[in-house]
Parts: C-alpha cells; structure tokens; sequence
C-alpha cells in the first residue's frame, strides 16, 4: 500500500540485458541447467533473480506452466521487488532476507494468486551479503514442506558454488600478486577485488594515513569495472600524485581482480602543493580540494577555447552546476539549452530528439548540455554519433555532454567527438571540501547564519562516504537548517545516513532497516544485545546487519 502497488493489476517493470556476468549468475546457471533435466515436464519453475529482484533465468519444460508465468511476465527481465508487485515469494525473501512460502491468496496482486513460491534468499559465503534468490513456482497443490525444502538445497549448492568460485578468484589474483611481486624491481605493488586486498611492504611503507584510504579507494572503483585497464593518475591529500599501472587478473573467462604497480610523484606537502593543483578559479564555485580544482581548471580551459567537452562523474557531483558556473563567466550573449535522453524510442520521438540536436548546434551562440549520455540505447548512441561526425567542423555551436564514469568503453566513438574529457570527482575524493559545503549550504537554507556545526557534527560529516554526493550532502543540510535559528548542530542532531562508513546506495527497505537499528542503538546507548532483542534479531544477525550497513558503535557514542 506505502508503495501503491494496485491489486488489481500487475505491473513489473521489465529492464533489457539482465546481468549474468555476475558470480551469482555464473554458479547458479549451471545448477538450473541440471534441474531443468531431472524435472522434466514437471509442472514447476526454477528462477534465479538479483538482489532488486530482477529475474535473470528462468527453466520451465512444462508448456501450460510456460503459458500461465508468461501471462504474469514472471520471465527474465521483469523486476518482482515488493515496491512494484507487492507480496511475492521473489520480492518478499529478498525485503525479509529469510526463506519464504507465499501460496494462493498470499500474494498482494491478484494475478498471482494461482501460484505457490518457494523462494530462499542467496547470500555472499563469506560477507553474508544479499545477492539475490531462488524461486520455485508451480501451480500444482501439493506440500509446501517439501516444496521448500527442495528450495533451501538448490540454494545451498548455489551459495557453496559461489563460494568455490570466489576461492578460484582469489587465488588466481594471488598469483598475479606475486608474480609483480617477484620481478625484477616490483616497487610499490597492489592487488584487490570486492573480497581481498594485498599488498607489499614498499606499498604500506609509502603510502600511509589519508593518502592510504584515497588510494585504496580508487583502486577499489578502478577494480570494480572490468574494461579499465592502462594508466591513471590520482592527487592524493598529501599533495602528491600516484600514478596507477592496472591490469587485469583474468582467468577461466572471468575477472579476478586487478593488479596495480604504483609510482608516486612528488613528496607530502603541509598544503597541497602549487604543481599539484592549480589555484582557485573565479567561478564562484566552493572546493579547494586538487582534485576538484584540477577538474574546474580543465573545464574552464576547454570551455574557454570552445572545445567540446564531456563531464564524466557520478550523479550528484555537480556536473551541472559547473557547466552552469562556465557558462556564467564566460558565456556572456550565449544561450544554454539543457537536454536529455528521449523518453521514448519510438521513432518519431528519436527522429526529433535528433534533428532538435541538429538545430540547436547550427547555431553559434548556443551552448548545448547533453546529460546522462550514458542512458542513451545503443542505436541511438550510433546514431547522435553519426550526426556529431556529419557536424564536425560545420557546427558553430558549443557542445557539453555529461555521463557517469565507466559506463562506456575507453573505445566509444561518441566520447572521442569530444576533444576534452574531464573527470568530477565524487565528494567522498574531496575530503576537506565537505566542510566548506556542509557550511555553505548551511548559510543558503539558513540566512542568519546564527550558529554552526560543533566539532564532532563536522568530524561525522566528514567521514560520511556519501554515495549520493554533494545532492546527498545537500538535502541533508537543507533538513538540519530547519532547526530553530541559533542553536548549534550537534552529532545527535545528524540523520542516520551520516552516521555509516559504507558507501553503497541503498534500497528503501534497507534504508528503512538500517535507520530502525540506528535509532535503537542511539536509544540504548550502543548496547548491541538489547537492541537486538527489542528488534526481535539474533545478536549474530544484529552484528551482520551493522557490518552490511558500515554502523559501528563508536560512530554512536
């Protein structure tokens, strides 16, 4: 009812190229391939989905079963979360993490009342974190009993073929580990993926305090996208600058992780160092972090010469609003014209999404911002890259486009239109510019300017990953002006999303989860046991769920 699910009709959202390059996917596929022949003609489907509930597989040899899932769109591709189609066996393990059976009249929309689900959340072997479930469905009356139990095995064997997949993974990426190790001047060497990180004494020696944790940070988001190979440069907060040599750990046609060997330029500077980061442009922009100054800089230079140019970042960093910036220092007598992807892919929509691009660049003083190019379908991709080569240099317009990071290859023909590509950095990378926001803002929502954030409401503020970035921190500020004018900002005033170390983004049910066990940890002085019993949990699971969401009882005392 909260998320108006109608029972009346069925509505689950369907999503074009499920992944099933996951470990998930690559340990379960096989097993449903196996059940899929001992349960011939049976009446009974076998579906494994995400953790959103995304189904990525479904088998299914019985033709009237096929007719009737189909009817419902239970099929790869459709999103059974509750938020879209109510009490589901899919959507309800996955928002309860336990095994359940939903049968009958259990099911919120009525067009799925003739089914029996067993579903049995699949977990990580080793973090315990929620990868997605496994679901049997079948029309037949029989005994849930046994129906579940048959679920609760497949599952086990998925979860323990994870588990030997992952042993594979690490132990293929250990080898690449020592073989750079090994060579003939290794230096400074690095190795990791989602479940281990390894490295060499010269590393730890080098690298250590803040500029530790940045490092590890972009190489854990570097580790995260298979196709990002080559060298990269990073600033770290020292001041100096770690050049990155990345290769992949590629075994078995699966991606292990990455090896980085690691040089750094320059030494630690009490300040960051002149050569490092250039000094303070004068668009009135707040940040004063070298990585952050290196990107304005960039931008200001291309926007400057009338380069195209592409903003790359995550959502929320301020892409617009340093294309905003630019255009009001230097785009005095040009029109800025916003635009995104097309809603539709219907012909006549992309028809005139594309010719309005057309029009828009054949006139010089219009300055033309493409956001979100990433969400743009493949044919349309080729086709705006098509028009942007017909254009080359007989479009007298200016053109900015935004993406977020890693979305597109490093080959993308519709990024090389562009001769400038500059990276924003996420605010989690610009470590002492959260305090010089959170205080802007706060003078924004709050004129008087009355009173500001005591120590440890700056000191929790600042360790805050913020996922969502400087929106996040924004609208979180935004709440704390509310407050009665003059009164100081103290730690217990700061909502539950800032007192976490994990940056993952949440569900709303997760949010919801994790809110409820702050508040009872906050009430109950950080006592873990009487929280937990009062939240009706094991303390073992108490303990996950505070691991899974990045509380720990000193970010509550």
């Amino acid at each position: 009812m909260e998320y108006d699910v109608k029972p009346g009709s069925l509505d689950a959202p369907y999503l074009d190229n499920p992944n099933l390059d996951s470990h998930l996917a690559r340990a379960a596929l096989p097993i449903l391939d196996r059940l899929h022949e001992q349960l011939a003609d049976d009446p009974v489907s076998t579906m494994i989905t995400d953790r959103n509930g995304v189904v990525l597989s479904r088998k299914v040899s019985h033709e009237g079963l096929t007719t009737n899932l189909n009817r419902v769109h239970l099929a790869p591709g459709h999103v059974f979360a509750e938020r879209y189609v109510g009490t589901n066996g899919i959507g309800t393990a996955l928002a309860s993490g336990r095994p359940v059976m939903i049968a009958g009249m259990d099911h919120y929309v009525e067009a799925l009342r003739d089914f029996r689900c067993a579903a049995v959340p699949i977990l990580h072997p080793t973090r315990r974190t929620l990868l997605g479930a496994f679901n049997l469905t079948t029309i037949r009356q029989g005994s849930d009993g046994m129906l579940m139990a048959f679920a609760r095995s497949v599952a086990a064997q998925i979860e323990a073929e994870i588990a030997a997949i992952t042993s594979r993974r690490e132990r293929a990426l250990f080898q690449d580990y020592m073989e750079a190790c090994s060579s003939t001047r290794p230096g400074p060497v690095l190795a990791l993926n989602r479940d281990v990180v390894m490295m060499n004494e010269q590393l730890g020696a080098a690298v250590t305090g803040p500029d530790h944790y940045a490092l590890l940070d972009h190489a854990r988001e570097i580790a995260d996208h298979p196709r990002l190979e080559g060298t990269r440069s990073i600033a770290l907060p020292s001041g100096r600058v770690a050049e990155l040599r990345v290769s992949r750990c590629r075994r078995e046609d699966s991606d292990a992780g990455a090896v980085f060997r690691v040089r750094l330029i320059g030494r630690p500077q009490p300040t960051p160092a002149a050569s490092a980061a250039p000094a303070r442009s004068n668009l009135g922009l707040v940040g004063s972090s070298p990585h952050w100054l290196r990107a304005v800089a960039d931008s200001e230079t291309a926007f400057v010469a009338g380069t195209w140019l592409h903003l790359l970042g995550e959502a929320g960093v301020g892409k617009r609003t340093l294309v905003e910036a630019l255009h009001r220092a230097h785009g005095a007598g040009r029109r800025l014209e916003l635009r995104q992807a097309p809603l539709s892919d219907a012909p006549a929509v992309t028809e005139r999404w594309l010719h309005d691009i057309g029009e828009l660049l054949a006139v010089a003083s219009n300055v033309l911002v493409l956001s979100d190019v990433h969400l743009l379908g493949d044919q349309l991709r080729q086709r705006l890259t098509n028009l942007l080569v017909r254009l080359d240099g007989n479009a007298p317009g200016h053109l900015v486009m935004t993406s977020q990071p890693s979305q597109v290859g490093a080959d993308d023909q519709l990024d090389q239109r562009c001769g400038a590509s500059v990276e924003v950095p996420p605010l989690r990378h610009r470590y002492g510019d959260i305090e010089q926001l959170a205080r802007f803002f706060l003078r924004k929502y709050r004129p008087s300017g009355e009173s500001g954030f005591s120590p440890d409401a700056l000191t929790m503020l600042q360790r805050c990953p913020w996922p969502e970035n400087v929106r996040q921190l924004e609208l979180v500020i935004r709440g704390l002006a509310r407050r009665p004018s003059g009164r100081m900002i103290h730690m217990e005033d700061l909502p539950p999303e800032c007192r976490v170390s994990s940056n993952k983004v949440l569900t709303t049910i997760e949010a919801l989860e994790r809110d409820a066990i702050l508040r009872g940890l906050v009430d109950r002085n950080s006592n873990v046991q009487r929280t937990a019993q009062d939240l009706g949990i094991s303390r073992a699971t108490m303990y996950r769920k505070m691991r899974r969401y990045g509380i720990v009882p000193s970010n509550l005392t």
